[in-house]
C-alpha cells in the first residue's frame, strides 16, 4: 500500500497528532508476505505456498499491505482476524475501500464496484500504486467466499512454513523502547523511522508506528480509515563493517549516484529523482530505500507530496567510515 505518489485535496484543519507504537505477529506476517511477493523477488521454495500464491498472484505485494487495517484490530493473530471477516468485507479491504487516498484518487463508488468484481480500475496508473492488476486480477472474478479461501490459504501456509515467530519478541522490545521515549509525537516518528519528517494529514487523526524486520530497509506508508500506518524497519547494529557495506551498496549503482547528484541541487520529489536517474518510479523508490539506509538521504511530507533531501551529517559519517576502514 505504498502511496507516496498520490496527491489529494486538503480537508478541514487537523486535530492534535496522536501517535501510538504497536507491534505484533500479525503485522510482521503481512509485511513479510508483501516482501516475498514484491516484483523481482524469487518465488518461494515451498511448493504448497508457491501454489497458493499462484492462485492469488505471485507479484501481489500491495494486496497484503491492504490487510494492515485488520492487523490493527488483531495485532497478534491477523489470520483469525481475516477468518472472522465475511468474504464481502474482506474484498472491500483488499481493494482499498478503507484507504482515504484511494477514495480520493478514484472515488468510493469505483472502489465498491471493484470489490464487487468490476475490473475497470485494474490498469489505473495511480490506483493501487499502479499494481492493481498484479494483485487483484485473479481475485476479482471470484465469489467473496472463493476470495476468502484463497487469501486464507496463503496466510495460513506462510504462517506455518516461513514466518518466524521468534522475531516477534524483538519487535516488541523495539516498540516498548520507542514508547518510553519522552519526546513530542513528530520527533518520535522521526526517531523511529530514521529521519522521516511526517507532515500531519488533516483527514488522519492517528499515526500507528509499526516496527518490522521482514522488509528492511523499506519504510512502508499505508492508510486505514483515519489512521496513518507507518511501518518502520527495526534499526540494525551498525558496526564498521556494516556501515561500510550499507555505504558501498548505496553508492554502487549509477541510478543512486544520479539521484544524489540531483539532490545536491535541492530537494526533489520521487518523480523528479526517477527522471534524473532514468528509472521507473517504483524502481526509484527501491533505490531511495538504500540511500536512506546508508544515512545519506532523508524524507519529509505525506500522501499529498513527499520530498527527499540530502543529509549532510550522512556524508560526514561516510567520510568517517572510510577513514576508519583505512586506519591500521
Amino acid at each position: 500500500m505504498n502511496i507516496i505518489e498520490f496527491v489529494h485535496d486538503a480537508m478541514p484543519a487537523a486535530q492534535p497528532l496522536r501517535v501510538e507504537v504497536v507491534s505484533g505477529a500479525g503485522f510482521e506476517l503481512l509485511i513479510g508476505l508483501s516482501s516475498l511477493t514484491r516484483r523481482g523477488t524469487s518465488a518461494p521454495a515451498h511448493a504448497g505456498l508457491r501454489r497458493a500464491l499462484e492462485r492469488v498472484g505471485i507479484d501481489s505485494a500491495e494486496l497484503w499491505l491492504h490487510l494492515l487495517g485488520v492487523a490493527l484490530e488483531h495485532p497478534h493473530d491477523v489470520v483469525a482476524g481475516v477468518r472472522a471477516l465475511d468474504g464481502v468485507e474482506l474484498r472491500r479491504h483488499l481493494v482499498g475501500v478503507h484507504v482515504p487516498a484511494w477514495q480520493t484518487v478514484v472515488g468510493r463508488e469505483a472502489l465498491e464496484a471493484t470489490a464487487a468484481g468490476d475490473p475497470r480500475l485494474l490498469d489505473h496508473d495511480r490506483y493501487y500504486a499502479g499494481e492493481a492488476r498484479d494483485s487483484l486480477e485473479l481475485l476479482l472474478p471470484l465469489s467473496p467466499a472463493q476470495t476468502k479461501r484463497r487469501v486464507l490459504e496463503v496466510l495460513t501456509r506462510y504462517e506455518s512454513v516461513v514466518f518466524d515467530p521468534v522475531s516477534v519478541a524483538e519487535l516488541g522490545r523495539d516498540a516498548e523502547a520507542k514508547r518510553r521515549l519522552a519526546v513530542p509525537p513528530d520527533e518520535l516518528i522521526e526517531i523511529a523511522t530514521g529521519g522521516y519528517r511526517y507532515e500531519p494529514e488533516p483527514e488522519l487523526g492517528r499515526v500507528a508506528l509499526v516496527p518490522h524486520l521482514a522488509a528492511r530497509p523499506w519504510l512502508l506508508l499505508c492508510q486505514h480509515e483515519r489512521t496513518r500506518i507507518i511501518c518502520y524497519p527495526v534499526p540494525e547494529e551498525k558496526g564498521l563493517d556494516r556501515r561500510a557495506l550499507l555505504l558501498g551498496r548505496a553508492l554502487g549503482d549509477e541510478g543512486r549516484v544520479a539521484m544524489l547528484r540531483r539532490l545536491a541541487a535541492g530537494d526533489a520529489t520521487l518523480a523528479e529523482l526517477a527522471k534524473a536517474a532514468g528509472l521507473a518510479k517504483s524502481t526509484a523508490h527501491h533505490h531511495l530505500a538504500h540511500l536512506r539506509a546508508a544515512g545519506l538521504v532523508t524524507m519529509r511530507g505525506n500522501a499529498r507530496a513527499y520530498w527527499f533531501t540530502l543529509r549532510a551529517e550522512g556524508f560526514t559519517d561516510a567520510r568517517r567510515t572510510l577513514g576508519e576502514l583505512a586506519a591500521p
